[in-house]
């Protein structure tokens, strides 16, 4: 029913290197840009960009004014 399968070398090579990323893991200029980029810079941005529009629309506002309503139903009568 099901075929043999044989072990690709490739992907056997890249389990034995992500079961010892603890072993053989340094610090370098790039590990510490993408911390930098991914952990501070993009997090940072966000934030800024929250607290700018943060009260820049006022959602109780956009309902119909009852004024404009009232004023309405008194021209009627």
């Amino acid at each position: 029913m099901g075929g043999f399968l044989t072990p690709d070398p490739a992907v056997e090579k890249w389990v034995r290197m992500r079961e010892s990323t603890n072993k053989y893991f340094r610090w370098n200029s790039r590990n510490l840009g993408f911390v930098g980029v991914l952990g501070l810079v993009i997090p940072a941005g966000i934030y800024y960009l929250a607290d700018q529009n943060q009260n820049r629309f006022h959602w109780a506002a956009q309902g119909p004014s009852r004024k404009v309503a009232a004023t309405e139903e008194q021209e009627d009568a």
